[in-house]
């Protein structure tokens, strides 16, 4: 088993470190894109790979033919009990309504900039609006789903469970065939296909072309902490988040009647099987693995002993470098990152009075048993967000790296591989600070009403629906909507990058010391005496706190439906383009015949 073990720590180390290292090659699009939108620059959408028609056609049918394989062995290759059937019937029925409007609601989006071009094109185009797709399908959901809660508990349970997981299976292996069957269609007499990804491609050919650049060095600097200074500004954004969990505990029973082999990955597959239903409290009873890599009793200290230590690789940068604007940018962000620290640090220790524990799961857990940590603690919530931003030294708080007054600040005389590893800790610094945001203050792993065993409605003592979901399913949406947390506060972030201007060096400093310093120390102080007052309350003020936990947890379920829907109508929205000129830039491009467009292929 300790094999096993080696090897489940090493896959949770590289799902981390590549979910870190993907999500900031999407942040750096998202950021050229804003830039793009907004400067009149150029956008990230010109990389493109040149892919033959054939070769693409198989790159899009092959994983839907894995994934209607695995549908299948679910279906054929296991043996489900009357329990895990319920909630299978719900997630296959489910699925199946989901993955058919959303390939009917993308093709009618291809549809409509291209035109109809077969009779399903006409027929998509003859539905007028796509959002009309949208909220059939929407409709459909509600419409399945209150059949399951109206008569599950009927005669008529068995038949509408086996319809849901006969037709939902079927359904389901349709939607998916057909919609990677009509994009291969499509392309059937395309000799080559420009394959962009949305723009992906850029940020992949930034990183390429910086590898083959010119490794400079200062004749005058001092070439080992020159070389060093990187990677120890990059190593600790990364190892930080070895503490976090991104899911709850993942139950499993592995078959001992037979040696383990793990040379032999299809017989362990076959030996390891997951939990079908946990109780709601308590431990796994069989074997479990923690969704974080290492499992600390310092929690939360590990975090902000490594995360210190990125303030030496910026003034060691500044001082190897033998420039005196390296040297300024290396002083201001050694002073700055020392004094948001400091306010990092006490905004946390209200979190900690309150969750009573340094490690990371527990704090999760106890939001997930009474009221989420933006709720708890609302005022460390803001103070820790200003203080996380000025760490990962982003707009407004870029003063180390101002090119307006010191060129690039400490990684000026920096290039290739070296400037990369400095530009791209900065965005896995964004990402860092929004999962443990997303931990501290938004619940983790956890939605609202969903628990380990499955969905329980409940206000007080009153319990408005539950339905019992499979560990899997459970533990599965957990990690999804903690990944969806990261990314909604990540682009938070990046959109104040475009919206507010510069401090001035002076006015960072007072921020950090006179502002939101002693705003952290009144926070610690307030959370303290509050604290002691509901220790001392009774026992009607203990249910009422339970009741407004409920209510907060309701008002995060009612606000995340609305803003789904809200999210999706603005994606389905009509684009109208209008071009702005609003910088100077802008105007002076626009003067000269604007922005030049070339194709850019590999």
């Amino acid at each position: 088993m300790s094999a096993l073990l080696v090897i489940l720590f090493a896959l949770k180390g590289f799902a981390v470190v590549m979910f870190a290292m993907n999500l900031g090659v999407i942040l750096t699009w998202v950021d050229r894109r804003q830039g793009s939108m907004i400067q009149d620059r150029v956008g990230p959408n010109r990389a493109a790979i040149p892919v033959p028609g054939k070769i693409l056609q198989g790159a899009l049918v092959a994983p839907a033919l894995l994934a209607v394989a695995a549908i299948l062995y679910l279906l054929l290759g296991t043996e489900v009990e009357d329990e895990a059937r319920t909630s299978r019937a719900l997630t296959f029925s489910q699925l199946a309504i989901l993955a058919t409007w959303v390939t009917a609601l993308v093709i009618a989006g291809r549809v409509r900039v291209r035109g109809a071009k077969n009779s399903f094109d006409v027929f998509l185009k003859s539905l007028g609006d796509p959002r009309r797709i949208f909220y059939g399908g929407l409709a459909l959901h509600v419409l399945v789903l209150a059949a399951f809660i109206a008569l599950g508990s009927t005669d008529l349970a068995p038949s509408l469970y086996k319809v849901g997981y006969g037709s939902g299976s079927a359904l389901l292996v349709f939607a998916i065939l057909f919609g990677a069957g009509y994009a291969a269609f499509m392309l059937r007499n395309e000799d080559v296909v420009r394959v962009t990804i949305a723009g992906l491609l850029h940020p992949a050919a930034d990183g390429l072309k910086t590898a083959f650049k010119e490794d400079f060095i200062p004749p005058n600097a001092d070439r080992f902490l020159h070389s060093l200074a990187p990677f120890i500004s990059f190593f600790p954004v990364l190892v930080v988040l070895a503490v976090v969990p991104f899911g709850d505990t993942l139950c499993y029973h592995v078959d001992r009647s037979e040696e383990l082999s793990l040379l032999n990955p299809l017989q362990l597959w076959n030996q390891i099987n997951l939990v079908d239903q946990v109780p709601r409290y308590g431990v796994c009873a069989d074997d479990s693995v923690d969704l974080q890599v290492v499992d600390l009793n310092v929690g939360i200290l590990y975090f902000f002993a490594l995360a210190g230590t990125g303030i030496v690789g910026a003034a060691l940068a500044g001082w190897a470098s033998d420039n005196k604007f390296s040297l300024l940018g290396g002083l201001r962000a050694a002073s700055q990152m020392v004094s948001y620290e400091v306010t990092l640090g006490l905004t946390v220790i209200g979190a900690l009075m309150i969750y009573g524990t340094v490690r990371v799961d527990e704090m999760v857990r106890w939001q997930a048993e009474h009221a989420w940590g933006i709720f708890v603690q609302p005022l460390a919530f803001f103070l820790f967000f200003a203080a996380a931003v000025a760490e990962s030294k982003r707009i407004p708080f870029d003063l180390p790296e101002g090119e307006s007054e010191i060129v690039a600040g400490y990684y000026t005389e920096y290039s290739g591989m070296k400037f990369s590893m400095f530009f791209f800790a900065e965005y896995v610094a964004v990402v860092t600070s929004s999962v443990l945001m997303a931990a501290l203050f938004f619940g983790g792993w956890h939605l609202p009403f969903v628990h380990r065993d499955g969905i329980e409605l409940a206000i007080g003592n009153t319990i408005l629906f539950e339905q019992a979901l499979s560990h899997g399913f459970v533990v599965l949406i957990g990690v999804l909507g903690f990944i969806f947390k990261v990314i909604a506060l990540c682009f938070i972030q990046l959109t104040i990058r475009w919206t507010l201007p510069r401090f001035r060096y002076d006015q960072l400093m007072r921020l950090g010391w006179r502002k939101l310093l002693p705003a952290s120390l009144v926070n610690i102080l307030v959370t303290g005496l509050v604290a002691l007052l509901i220790q001392s309350a009774g026992a009607a003020v203990q249910r009422g706190l339970n009741v407004a936990a409920d209510l907060s947890m309701l008002l995060i379920a009612l606000g995340g439906v609305v803003l789904g829907i809200w999210f999706v109508l603005f994606l389905l929205k009509p684009v109208h383009k209008r071009r702005l000129v609003v910088s100077s830039s802008a105007k002076y491009a626009e003067k000269r015949g604007g922005t030049r467009w070339a194709r850019m292929e590999a």
